[in-house]
């Protein structure tokens, strides 16, 4: 039950002190006032004034008595002063109905009670409901080493429409895709070009949900590509230093725990940090896994400081829950893309999350909210990176924006002043473009005739500028900003195809593209464009395209075989026990060579490029057939060798490239050696085991298919088939890319993945750490075969017996339909512990 006190002049009167004043005065003292019926909805705010005659002025504590509602505390509150008090109660759809709330006046501590007064609350369903994104979170990391596709579930949830319109603001990434996964549902693939990954480390999906009776809500998701280093790069690596919280300190909040850190560098970031956090002890703590972590962008403070804000952790008052986190800065060493920039990641860091009382009603207009109720106009409305308060109004009494409807985190409709984004100055303010709209696409894009001098960009938006471009031509553009310190513009150059050949992404007022074409005669587009959303300026633009005879590069006849895809061929010849082919090639600017290696099975692939560094750094990438870089060879010296050892059949592709654009010409040497010898698993690559001393698939039906110590495991749910997995204890006891996998046929390394707990799977690939794949609906990502939840499980799981099994199973609140991913509910099952028979978890519908 709701319960606050109050007391005059700040100090709580004892409890036997209230006891003979109440008998003093012959059983009176302070007394109710009638609290009328009331009407509310779910999901708007209600707020009751409840009169209190106290003439004394003594100290007084109200509570509320509810009948049986299911989370009826976590979502109301009481204010209470020597003279009246203010009810609050924004209800659940669970909470519909009418309901007689009992209303208490008592001394602080309840020993007395003064008075009590009853009313009738009807809670009706929701009548205007706005979408909320439940999925994704803020962003993701994604490691393009261990699988070259990002992909991701979009899920929202809209109290009274049956379907909505999940979509993007903008354009996506070339070959992206977002695809309809159902009504309320979506599915992001995307799996970037070695070109994408070297150009940016950092892409926005600007999502958007709208159910065509309020305006669409807006959602970034900030994808984060890594790859590995590349050595010879100018500048230093960025210091990051963590200033709050420090480990073992316990934080208590009502809402978000704030984290905070100063960042340095030499040559000047360009992004702001990320934080990673996890409610889940990363299984190598000296190297964690974040792209199983969830993702915060940190704000700029002052200086060199930054915050972040974890979200609120669904912690009851005085209940705490350890959070391990680190802070990940990327510099801007690399104008022209990221494969120079430096990244640091801070040491691991654990703290305390306490629960602590919520704010009621306090936060201001525009102030960082996670609900209505913590905001003083009772209005957190949603925007794409965030909730924040807006000002309530009715017809046009705004201070700034227009009233209107407005959506709030909890799907409510409410009328407020926004645009959000503009109103609380993220937008920019008015912003009017230049006269050659619309070219904000290459279809649409301006030919260029002459200097351009009255450029603008505006938030979001984008520029396009054509260019036709013979064989032999050189192509120049640039860009000047009126301002810097008003807003960051950058400049990329795109072929017809959309692949984008050069970019200049500095932090100086000028930005400058330069190509030359050696291919046939092609349209080339500038794109113009702000570096992030919110970045608006004026801009002027020149460019020219001038004959280069001799000097432009002049590609090899392999082409074209720029992709994996158009990979050449190449003749193998025998050579012992192995085969080779030796061929020559040039690389040209932003140009790749792709060489196409044919593998029947295991094996080996090693590859020598030889050539003069001094003409042109040249890199050499090694994918394997799903696109996965399995090697990569980028040493600052006059050749690159790698050797590989493979898994299994298939197209292998060799991709030699140019470091930063360069432009070479090499000779190279291909060798292939079929099978691979082998004393011990760990000896062979991924997907094989080592029997009788050779690599061979690690496909099984049975014990008797698996060699010793390995164990026929299954990979997920039928149809997944079953593979001899090597036996272990912990994951050092595995291959790089694999985890010591929780199965329900017993502890097996196997590959690891991203998914996190209660996510769905495939197999176990698609699950990160030491979680495996159970057979519940859509699968499902936990550790099977636990004994105890304390022992077994991670942070914020529960070893629960389902079907026979134990598994690890998403603890959740019964109040919060969203703990739960879709075609899941919360429910109170049997646990492994002796202190906490029962645990409520995620488990089918």
């Amino acid at each position: 039950m709701a319960r606050v006190r109050a007391s005059s002049g700040g100090v709580l009167a004892p409890l036997f002190l209230a006891s003979i004043l109440a008998a003093c005065d012959g059983g009176g003292g302070p007394a109710l006032q009638t609290v009328e019926p009331q009407t509310l909805r779910v999901n708007e705010t209600l707020r009751v004034t409840v009169g209190i005659d106290n003439p004394d002025g003594r100290p007084v504590e109200l509570r509320v008595e509810p009948p049986e509602l299911p989370s009826f505390d976590p979502v109301t509150s009481i204010t209470v002063d020597p003279g009246g008090a203010t009810f609050r109660w924004q209800p659940l759809a669970s909470q519909t109905g009418t309901h007689e709330l009992t209303f208490v006046l008592t001394d602080p501590g309840g020993g007395t009670e003064y008075d009590r007064t009853s009313a009738l609350f009807e809670v009706l369903a929701s009548e205007d409901a706005a979408p909320v994104f439940v999925r994704p979170g803020a962003g993701g990391t994604y490691d393009l080493e261990r699988d070259p596709c990002v992909t991701f579930d979009v899920e929202v949830r809209d109290d009274d429409s049956d379907a909505v319109d999940i979509g993007v603001n903008g354009e996506l990434p070339e070959r992206a895709t977002l695809s309809n996964a159902g009504p309320k549902r979506a599915t992001f693939d995307w799996c970037p070009t070695p070109d994408q990954a070297g150009s940016a480390e950092r892409w926005t999906i600007h999502l958007y949900a709208d159910d065509g009776e309020h305006p669409a809500v807006e959602h970034d998701y900030i994808v984060v590509l890594r790859t590995g280093p590349k050595e010879g790069c100018p500048g230093g690596d960025p210091v990051v230093t963590v200033t709050s919280p420090l480990t073992g300190e316990r934080i208590t909040s009502g809402t978000s725990y704030p984290v905070e850190a100063t960042v340095t560098d030499d040559m000047g970031l360009r992004d702001p940090p990320l934080l990673y956090y996890s409610l889940s002890e990363p299984e190598d703590p000296t190297k964690p896994d974040v792209t199983t972590f969830e993702q915060v962008t940190f704000e700029p403070a002052d200086g060199d400081r930054y915050v972040a804000r974890i979200p609120p952790l669904g912690l009851e008052e005085g209940e705490d829950a350890e959070v391990w986190f680190l802070v990940s800065a990327t510099d801007n060493d690399d104008p022209s893309g990221s494969l120079c920039d430096h990244r640091t990641d801070s040491e691991l860091i654990s703290f305390f999350a306490v629960g602590g009382t919520p704010p009621d009603g306090s936060l201001g207009v525009c102030e960082f909210c996670t609900s209505s109720t913590e905001c003083e106009s009772t209005i957190c409305a949603t925007t794409a990176s965030g909730g924040r308060c807006a000002q309530a109004c009715s017809d046009a009494d705004c201070a700034m924006g227009v009233c209107g409807p407005t959506a709030t985190t909890e799907g409510g409709v409410r009328a407020g002043c926004g645009p959000i984004r503009e109103v609380c100055g993220s937008g920019g303010g008015e912003c009017t473009d230049d006269s050659r709209e619309d070219d904000d696409d290459p279809s649409s894009a301006t030919f260029y005739s002459g200097p351009v001098s009255d450029g603008q960009i505006c938030g979001g938006d984008s520029d396009y500028f054509g260019f036709d471009v013979a064989q032999g031509e050189r192509l120049v553009v640039t860009v000047s900003d009126a301002d810097i310190a008003v807003g960051d513009l950058d400049l990329s150059l795109e072929d017809m195809s959309g692949t984008i050949v050069e970019t200049s992404a500095g932090v100086s007022d000028t930005e400058e593209v330069e190509y030359c074409n050696s291919g046939s005669a092609e349209t080339f587009y500038a794109r113009v464009f702000g570096y992030t959303d919110t970045d608006e300026n004026s801009y002027s633009l020149t460019a020219s395209v001038t004959p280069d005879p001799g000097m432009c590069c002049t590609d090899d006849a392999g082409e074209d075989d720029d992709t994996r895809s158009t990979a050449r061929s190449v003749s193998f010849t025998p050579s012992g026990d192995s085969e080779e082919a030796l061929f020559m090639g040039q690389v040209c600017p932003d140009d790749d060579d792709y060489v196409a290696i044919e593998m029947s099975g295991p094996g080996t692939i090693e590859a020598l490029v030889t050539f003069s560094h001094a003409d042109g750094d040249l890199d050499v990438d090694l994918y394997d057939p799903s696109g996965t870089r399995v090697g990569r060879a980028d040493s600052a010296t006059d050749d690159e060798m790698l050797t590989v050892d493979v898994a299994g059949g298939g197209t292998y592709a060799l991709r030699i490239y140019g470091f930063l654009g360069s432009a070479n010409d090499y000779e190279a040497l291909v060798i292939r050696t079929e099978g691979a010898g082998c004393s011990t698993t760990m000896d062979c690559p991924l997907d094989t085991v080592c029997d009788a001393g050779s690599c061979d698939s690690n496909v099984c039906t049975s014990m008797s298919d698996c060699p010793a110590m390995h164990t026929c495991v299954g990979t997920g749910p039928v149809p997944a088939g079953q593979i001899c997995a090597a036996e272990c204890s912990v994951n050092a006891d595995c291959r790089s890319s694999e985890a010591c996998k929780w199965t329900a046929d017993g502890r097996g390394c196997g590959r690891t993945g991203g998914g996190q707990n209660g996510e769905s799977c495939a197999t176990f690939a698609d699950c990160g750490g030491q979680r495996s794949c159970h057979g519940f609906s859509g699968g499902y990502c936990a550790r099977v075969g636990c004994s105890s939840t304390l022992s077994d499980c991670e942070s914020n799981t529960a070893c629960v017996s389902v079907d026979a099994t134990s598994l690890c199973a998403v603890r959740c609140r019964s109040w919060m339909p969203d703990d739960c991913r879709a075609g899941y509910t919360c429910e109170l099952l049997e646990a492994m512990d002796d202190d906490t028979p029962l645990r409520y978890v995620c488990v089918p519908e």
